[in-house]
């Protein structure tokens, strides 16, 4: 960025720093511009100023975990049962960074952002099915809410701590089959805290 405005500017021989130290260092460099010509001088040396204060491309995000109860490994205390048999959920800071351009000038606003996932095993035999890894929200009233997407269902899977203390969890699951042949149904169990 230093260097187009020095070449906008025509002034080859400046070294334009991105901080206040290189505009000391620069000082002698600056001794050498025509002393007939204050006002170059002074633009320059705001222009030098305002870049050093903008050239950063990094912006302070912020990203707060350990704020939901639900995160954490939970097992069904049913061991005979034929659904859901483990499930975790958890928080993550993620990149939220987005670049803007008009024209051939673009800009970059870093950010981050909170995701919750969800991984969910179901009863199988000889081994649990691993229904893989998935992005979800934290809705307003206060429940976590996955969507997943199999060839032949889709699952909601809904999961909100016990008011009465933070070892229980009510995990719910509505399975849309596609085949208007195969009944939906809803798996509703209280989970433990592993």
């Amino acid at each position: 960025m230093g260097t187009k405005c020095a070449t906008l500017i025509n002034l080859s021989d400046i070294e334009v720093g991105h901080g206040f130290s290189n505009i000391s260092n620069n000082r002698h460099q600056l001794d050498r511009l025509n002393k007939k010509q204050p006002i170059l001088f002074i633009t320059l040396f705001l222009l030098t100023l305002f870049l050093a204060s903008t050239s950063s491309n990094s912006h302070a995000g912020l990203c707060l975990v350990g704020t939901v109860s639900e995160v954490g490994t939970w097992i069904n205390p049913d061991q005979n049962t034929r659904g859901i048999t483990k499930a975790v959920f958890n928080e993550e800071c993620r990149d939220d960074s987005r670049t803007t351009c008009s024209g051939d000038v673009c800009s970059t606003t870093s950010g981050v952002k909170l995701v919750y996932t969800a991984e969910i095993w179901g009863a199988c035999h000889p081994d649990d099915c691993y229904w893989g890894k998935i992005d979800g929200v934290y809705t307003t009233a206060n429940w976590l809410r996955f969507r997943y997407e199999f060839t032949f269902a889709e699952k909601m899977v809904w999961a909100q701590i016990w008011s009465g203390g933070d070892n229980w969890l009510r995990l719910i699951v509505d399975t849309d089959f596609d085949s208007p042949l195969r009944t939906d149904y809803r798996f509703d169990a209280w989970m433990q805290r592993y």
